[in-house]
């Protein structure tokens, strides 16, 4: 059940926000719509910036075609599958960077404070981090593989209701 708030405490929550603008500029806002992002994992946007620098847009734009020319969609759904396979793919590659960071960041950590009074320790992220990551890339699997499935049904069904023409064998007219 929400607490309900006093009316001095509304009116003051109305006068702070007054005070709190947020970005005003066009570059400022682009900065700050990933001010809260912290693995990417369940980002909007497909190409997000890590801490690494930001995704390379044309590395995701090339997966697509490669995906395009080698799934060959037919039409608007056959295409919507093969971007949510490339999507789910991208993000799947971010999960195993985010898994990768957590333990960079737990070896830093370890390197820094913890082998001056533990030497040996081994440093992995915490099971909460871990738990959170394997939950995120497993729905990401499912994710992927769901779409594929669909893809391969509809290619299927499609094949059935148009078969390929079959090439008629020339006619030896001697």
């Amino acid at each position: 059940m929400a607490r309900e708030i006093s009316d001095k405490q509304l009116v003051a929550n109305r006068r702070d926000a007054k005070r709190s603008t947020g970005p005003r500029t066009p570059e400022g806002k682009e900065r700050a719509r990933f001010n809260a992002l912290r693995h990417g994992l369940l980002a909007r946007s497909v190409v997000v910036p890590t801490r690494d620098g930001p995704e390379n847009r044309k590395q995701f734009e090339r997966l697509l075609t490669q995906l395009r020319d080698k799934l060959n969609p037919d039409g608007i759904l056959e295409e919507m599958l093969v971007e949510k396979i490339a999507v789910a793919y991208w993000r799947l590659r971010r999960a195993l960077r985010a898994e990768a960071g957590e333990i960079d960041d737990k070896l830093c950590y370890a390197r820094d404070y913890r082998l001056q009074t533990h030497p040996g320790t081994l440093a992995l992220p915490s099971r909460g981090d871990t738990l959170k990551i394997v939950r995120y890339e497993t729905a990401i699997e499912r994710q992927l593989h769901r779409a594929i499935d669909q893809l391969r049904s509809l290619q299927k069904d499609r094949r059935s209701l148009n078969p390929l023409p079959l090439e008629e064998p020339p006619i030896d007219e001697n």
